[in-house]
């Protein structure tokens, strides 16, 4: 079973991508209305939906399962991830020019996956996630990662995700990477409005200053 995906392609010479990562029970539509807010032309939008269904229902999709009790297979999915990359992505654009969100359990995969990458990226931007209990509690950036920009965004109010896991990240990330900010924001279990415009103006400039 592969990475099924969607994508959208803008106006304009396609100068970059935006890879959307969705959250549990989630699915490849669930993050193209962002698309349509941000309005970023010379861009490709692609929608990766998890590979896994959550209690049977096809319109409901997970990152992970549970192998038996309390374990969880997360080596699968991570290699299903990397095919998608590399095959999907990095054939089509310059890994310096290609960017990531994932809400949720999505930013749990920028945490755990995307961040290992070896082909450094334009940015991460991990919302409402978390880091995986793991025994060590350590984090896999890759050395290619460590400038990577990475702006995290929580809302105060969470009540599904605990505004404590993205200062968790924060804290670790700060001690391994030199570009990583925490934007809390009014609200819940959602993304931002004033969060997403801060991540447009970073893409924006990015580019530019590649020119």
């Amino acid at each position: 079973m592969e990475i099924k995906y969607d994508k959208i392609v803008s106006e304009g010479q396609q100068l970059r991508a935006i890879v959307m990562i969705h959250g549990w029970q989630g699915n490849k539509d669930s993050f193209k209305s962002i698309s349509k807010l941000l309005k970023i032309n010379n861009t490709t939008w692609f929608f990766p939906e998890a590979p896994y269904s959550y209690n049977g229902n096809d319109l409901k999709k997970t990152w992970t399962y549970e192998k038996y009790p309390g374990v969880w297979e997360i080596e699968e999915p991570k290699e299903k991830l990397k095919s998608f990359f590399k095959e999907c992505i990095f054939t089509e654009f310059s890994s310096e020019n290609v960017y990531v969100m994932g809400f949720s359990q999505g930013a749990a995969v920028c945490y755990e996956f995307v961040l290992s990458l070896e082909n450094k990226l334009g940015g991460v931007f991990p919302i409402a996630g978390f880091i995986r209990d793991q025994k060590p509690p350590t984090l896999n950036v890759h050395k290619n990662q460590k400038s990577t920009p990475i702006i995290i965004g929580h809302g105060k109010n969470d009540d599904i995700v605990s505004i404590d896991s993205s200062k968790t990240a924060y804290e670790k990330l700060k001690k391994i990477c030199k570009n990583v900010e925490l934007n809390i924001y009014n609200g819940g279990h959602k993304i931002s409005l004033s969060y997403l415009n801060k991540v447009k103006e970073l893409i924006l400039n990015d580019i530019d200053n590649k020119r």
